[in-house]
């Protein structure tokens, strides 16, 4: 993915004082063309907020106790965005703040689906699956581990990031591990 832009900004929403005359801290990510705006649950005094340098101004208490969060956020959302980099699939802005915010986390993933379909199958060996199946499923499952692995860079995968193009490879992957075993076989005579 060829990444033009990539900036996040914090901004003050003056308008939505609570009862203390402190403003909450918002967020935006832009990368590409995509955007997302998010609350960074943080607030503050309206007269500290420096809007040039997105953080406030001074070494108060509040004002030293702010930035710190508003670091460990930053922080957060470019590990977000280096973790996405890092897998070499097509992202945008929301994803970084879905990983930002434990969204993908929270999603069922690919791995912990087959883990839980292996889980199911062997509770019904006996009733209506036979002992070999369960065999065939969990080489299936660590082929599937395997290639997720090398694909993503990772152990596991949202299906929200999951493509035709994914399926496309998996499945030529597939293909070309059962050419290379029969070429094993005939030459192994």
């Amino acid at each position: 993915m060829k990444i033009q832009k990539f900036k996040v900004l914090l901004y003050l929403k003056k308008g939505s004082t609570d009862k203390r005359g402190k403003a909450p801290i918002m967020g935006r990510i832009t990368l590409n063309n995509s955007m997302a705006q998010f609350s960074c649950k943080l607030s503050c005094t309206p007269n500290l907020w420096n809007p040039r340098s997105g953080r406030l101004d001074g070494k108060s208490r509040e004002a030293v106790e702010v930035n710190a969060k508003i670091d460990k956020l930053l922080l957060n959302i470019n590990s977000a965005y280096d973790n996405l980099l890092k897998r070499n699939v097509a992202f945008t802005a929301q994803s970084i703040k879905e990983l930002m915010q434990g969204s993908v986390e929270c999603q069922v993933t690919l791995m912990d689906m087959m883990d839980r379909l292996y889980a199911d199958m062997e509770k019904r060996i006996g009733i209506d699956r036979v002992e070999g199946s369960l065999v065939h499923y969990k080489q299936a499952r660590t082929t599937l581990g395997k290639f997720v692995e090398a694909k993503f860079k990772t152990k596991d995968v949202a299906f929200g990031q999951l493509t035709n193009q994914f399926i496309s490879d998996y499945y030529c992957s597939i293909i070309y591990s059962v050419v290379v075993q029969w070429r094993r076989l005939l030459h192994s005579d």
